[in-house]
């Protein structure tokens, strides 16, 4: 399938680096300037003018379902101002489902944006610039709307955005067609197909990754279109008089209100002798058209007055636009033809739901889930929608460990033999399940797995922390040693198997007090040959050393240069030089870091003195991710405190999750540098509570699974 929607979400790194920054006076004329060394005809130069300064880049952190937690994932898009109060209109697949968005001005300023809603049928999205955090108080340049009707083929248009999320850009074009369609099959966002509802203004002004969201704008400097897909070359943009449709519903309310029937149409074959009229395709069970004595293959010839002429897959869109925007509640006449005579019926619209839920972490269990919406529930040949999702599960999670284990699919239907309708129950019942417990309770669940129903035990509750049984005292070499392949120790001129070669020692321990230096070759311990000639080798002389006692005294037998010396080590315990170093898990900022062990000092040419924690695993556009913090840092403290070890980090991470500051800010050594980082933390979003915006969806341009494919059929 060819990459649909403008939307870059990796890779963008390098290209984010040194971008320009407009001076702080610069005004709407100045960027006009700037654009073009010499006078821009008269019709870009109005577009610029009226449109460039609307202009938003839009650095977004969505979040979908996924190995059994809600991922956050990064990506960048494009918006277009629409009202002074700072209500900006973009694509839902660029930040429909948002969790932080970060709104670049044309004149280089940074505001905080809020989702305001979200339209996945239309793929339109209204964010909000939050005024109050403004530092500038220039009124904002405010793009208007054209009449996207009056378009027509081989009219100039400029596509206006962010390509790449780097910096505003406009390209310009001409309109190649005014209803286009996408034959191979249009994008499925949420489980909606978005094709249903949109015929795209085809154009041939070039757009990026980045651009989807930004406006498409006439020589009148207005918008009238919204860019979404590209595709060979020629970029399609969302009606402008339905985006701005959709946009001012959201505003109005919040969300966009649309009926129902149940009914599915699709245009005429080619051997029915018909010159108007849809053809009846399907009926879907327990939909306002079930209640009517509608057929598939009757030809319905007109809805609520209006003719009805589905000729060609283009007129599809026009048709469900109608139902679509019937007041719901509304009792409509529907007109059709059957068996030579035209017969009538009335049926009575309903609310039209969400095509499916939207996702929860629920950590107790290890697993995403989701509520039935009407759709879901149809395409899943449900009854009705009581019951819980289960959208992924966590490899190592209760769900997944339980006896027989869950499965992505299963929908939960009881607990503790208590019936269980949405996820808002489910929830409540763990809440109480574990309430005063620290530890993982067994529990009986029942779910349903196709036309099977399973019961199974499931571990409800936070896993337990792994004991760190005392370990026994054992010696440490505290040296690195190096093996001698036979090449290696000829060269050296040793003979036979034996010899080991000092590649470093730790200073002050063990081996340094015995005078070991590096460069020295071990022949003997204890009056036996050591033998070094494979890696293997290097492994059973450590057991060997760690089976003798703490405090007990070995000889060792080492050539330094043409000397051959005998010294005496006696066999401490010490710092872990490359074993199991503790660790911490710091799941409110999202990131994991561990003991520094002899070993890291030694690669690292880390100064003694240093004290700090070794950063391992940063999640991917996570805050800690945003504010910079990399897989390899040394963390020397966290909000002022210093983290020489675990103990130190948990503490400070647990005080942190009290207190929830905005900004932690973090102290880390990076090669040979130190700098200050700044988490702007996330503490709403852990322990299962869930993203008011957060859905689970296929990638733009992947493919639909089967729930979503399931839920395009309920009548879009």
């Amino acid at each position: 399938m060819q990459r649909l929607f403008g939307l870059s979400v990796a890779g963008l790194a390098l290209a984010l680096t040194g971008c320009g920054r407009l001076p702080e006076d610069s005004t709407p004329s100045m960027a006009v300037t700037e654009l073009s060394a010499s006078k821009p005809p008269s019709d870009i130069e109005n577009a610029i003018r009226r449109v460039y300064p609307a202009i938003v880049r839009l650095d977004v952190i969505s979040e979908r379902a996924a190995d059994g937690r809600m991922r956050k994932e990064r990506s960048f898009g494009s918006g277009a101002l629409i009202r002074a109060d700072g209500h900006l209109i973009t694509n839902h697949h660029v930040a429909g489902r948002a969790v932080r968005i970060r709104c670049r001005l044309w004149d280089g300023e940074e505001v905080e944006g809020e989702l305001v809603g979200t339209d996945p049928l239309a793929d339109v999205t209204v964010v909000r610039l939050k005024m109050e955090n403004r530092r500038r108080d220039t009124p904002l340049t405010v793009a208007e709307f054209g009449d996207s009707d009056a378009l027509k083929v081989g009219d100039a248009v400029f596509a206006m955005g962010s390509p790449g999320g780097v910096a505003q850009s406009v390209t310009r074009g001409i309109v190649s067609n005014t209803a286009l369609i996408l034959p191979g099959g249009s994008p499925s966002l949420d489980g909606e197909n978005v094709g249903s509802l949109v015929r795209w203004i085809a154009h041939d002004a070039r757009i990026f990754g980045g651009n989807s969201g930004g406006p498409l704008v006439n020589s009148e400097g207005r918008i009238v279109g919204i860019n979404e897909i590209g595709f060979a070359g020629i970029g399609g943009a969302i009606p402008g008089n339905l985006a701005r449709s959709i946009a001012e519903q959201i505003i109005e309310q919040g969300r966009v209100d649309r009926s129902w029937t149940g009914l599915t149409v699709q245009p005429r074959l080619k051997g029915l002798e018909f010159d108007r009229g849809a053809l009846v395709a399907g009926i879907l069970p327990d939909s306002p058209a079930a209640e009517t004595d509608l057929q598939p293959g009757d030809i319905l010839l007109a809805y609520d007055g209006i003719p009805v002429n589905c000729a060609i897959p283009e007129d599809l869109p026009v048709f469900n636009a109608l139902v679509l925007g019937t007041p719901i509640g509304k009792e409509v006449a529907l007109h059709y033809w059957r068996n030579g005579e035209e017969r009538e019926t009335r049926l009575t619209t309903r609310r039209r739901d969400p095509a499916l839920g939207r996702d929860r972490y629920l950590r107790a269990w290890g697993m995403t889930a989701r509520n039935f919406t009407l759709f879901s529930a149809i395409a899943a040949r449900r009854d009705n929608t009581d019951g819980v999702l289960v959208s992924s599960i966590s490899a190592g999670g209760p769900a997944a460990q339980a006896e027989p284990a869950m499965q992505p699919g299963d929908v939960i239907v009881a607990m503790e033999n208590e019936p269980i309708r949405n996820l808002e129950e489910l929830e409540a019942r763990t809440e109480k399940l574990l309430e005063g417990r620290e530890d993982a309770r067994p529990t009986l669940v029942a779910f349903e797995r196709g036309r099977n129903h399973f019961l199974t035990i499931v571990r409800v509750g936070p896993a337990p922390r792994p004991d760190r049984p005392e370990r026994p005292k054992r010696p440490e070499f505290h040296a690195v040693l190096q093996h001698l392949p036979q090449p290696l120790a000829e060269t050296l001129g040793l003979e036979g198997p034996a010899g080991v070669r000092v590649a470093y020692v730790f200073p002050g321990l063990s081996a340094d007090q015995a005078g070991l230096k590096t460069g020295d070759i071990i022949l003997r311990f204890d009056g036996e040959p050591v033998r070094g000639r494979r890696p293997e080798e290097i492994a059973q002389f450590n057991r060997l050393f760690r089976s003798r006692k703490v405090g007990a005294t070995a000889s060792l037998e080492v050539r330094r240069g043409n000397e051959t010396l005998a010294l005496e080590m006696t066999l401490a315990e010490g710092a872990d030089a490359a074993g199991d170093p503790d660790r911490y898990e710091a799941r409110e900022l999202d990131f994991e870091a561990r003991a520094l062990t002899l070993q890291d000092r030694a690669l690292r040419k880390l100064p003694e003195n240093l004290q700090g924690l070794l950063v391992e695993r940063v999640e991917p556009s996570s805050a800690a991710d945003l504010a910079g913090l990399q897989i390899g840092d040394i963390m020397i403290s966290l909000a002022g405190e210093p983290t020489p070890d675990t103990a130190a980090l948990e503490k400070t991470v647990k005080t942190l999750a009290e207190t929830r500051p905005r900004y932690v800010q973090v102290f880390v050594r990076r090669g040979v540098q130190t700098l200050f980082l700044e988490i702007e933390a996330e503490w709403g979003s852990k322990d299962g509570v869930p993203s008011d915006d957060a859905t689970d969806t296929t990638a733009p341009n992947g493919d639909a699974s089967e729930e979503e494919r399931g839920a395009e059929e309920a009548d879009k």
